[in-house]
This record gives structure tokens, C-alpha cells and sequence, in this order.
């Protein structure tokens, strides 16, 4: 199971985008984090969504130290088939969409970062 999370929108915005390009994301989800919303609420809806899952969960949130980031340490911490990774993006999405390990995607993540 994937989880995106990040400031406002920002997750459903990068699963609506990967829709448009790999067709429907299957066991991705996303947690929207709002300014009325506190880390304790972000927790809990990761709780809900890992609870639903007997597979290994990675969560991939927007900026290190940000309420998402911190939630989900926190979540990884009471349990261990949590993964936590930052510096979301659509290049990394994409490359798991099309099949690639998460090592390779935040490669091509990093690589997909230039001045043009």
C-alpha cells in the first residue's frame, strides 16, 4: 500500500496526476492535510488506512519536517511495516506505476530535478 500526504491537496494533486498519465492507481491513497488539521489528525488517518492493509505501507509525504513527514514518523514508530520517504513527487510515482523498485524511483526522482 501506498500513502501520499503533503501540504493541502498535495497528494491527491500527484495521484490525479499519475491517473492521467498510468491509468487507475490501485492500493494508493491519499491523506489531504489542512489547515484546521493537527499532526495527531494526520495520524489517525494513516492509522486508518494501514489498519486496513496486511501489506507493508509506505508513505510518501511532501518535505522532510513537515506536519505529514513528522506524522508519519510517529506512525512508523508503533509500527513496522511502515516506510516513510520525502521529497514526493510525480517522477517517483510514476516510476513505481511503471513497475519500478522504490531504489530506482528515488533515483529517478533526484534525476528529474534540473534547469532546463
Amino acid at each position: 500500500m501506498i500513502i501520499l500526504c503533503g501540504h493541502g491537496k498535495y497528494g491527491e494533486a500527484i495521484k490525479n496526476s499519475l491517473e492521467m498519465i498510468a491509468g487507475k492507481q490501485e492500493n494508493m491513497y491519499t491523506v489531504d492535510f489542512t489547515e484546521d488539521m493537527s499532526v495527531s489528525d494526520i495520524i489517525e488517518q494513516y492509522n486508518e488506512r494501514i489498519s486496513a492493509s496486511t501489506e507493508h505501507v509506505s508513505i510518501y509525504c511532501d518535505i522532510p519536517g513537515g506536519s505529514p513527514a513528522n506524522a508519519a514518523l510517529l506512525t512508523k514508530k508503533k509500527n513496522e511495516k511502515v516506510r516513510v520517504f520525502t521529497g514526493l513527487n510525480l517522477s517517483m510515482m510514476l516510476s513505481l506505476a511503471m513497475g519500478e523498485s522504490i531504489s530506482q524511483s528515488l533515483v529517478d526522482a533526484k534525476e528529474s530535478i534540473k534547469e532546463l
